[in-house]
């Protein structure tokens, strides 16, 4: 059975589809770690996670777990100076909140 979700476009999007796309922004979130921690450009790499993660808000739901995620994404993004581990805590936090919120059937 294929699960349809709804867009403020009236676009039917096959849940699997944003599951894919939710996996995918997991995955980018991950990415973050290691970039700190080697030095890298993870600024940038956050801006862009935050842009597709607004936009998913914009176009499938609108719920609290998104204001929460985004909130704690652009304060690791605010904070110059944040200790490594609250840093790798947050973006841990980051990754179950937008599992939660594809589990959660937020997205449908």
């Amino acid at each position: 059975m294929v699960f349809l979700v709804n867009t403020k476009f009236n676009i039917e999007i096959p849940n699997s589809s944003l599951a894919s796309d939710v996996n995918r922004l997991t995955n980018q979130l991950w990415k973050l770690i290691p970039m700190r921690e080697n030095g890298e450009n993870w600024r940038d790499q956050l801006t862009s996670v935050i842009i597709e993660i607004v936009g998913l808000n914009e176009i499938c739901v609108d719920t609290d777990k998104f204001l929460i995620l985004l909130s704690k994404l652009e304060g690791l993004k605010e904070l110059e100076d944040i200790p490594f581990t609250s840093y790798r805590k947050t973006v841990f936090e980051s990754i179950s909140l937008l599992r939660e919120i594809l589990n959660g059937s937020y997205l449908a």
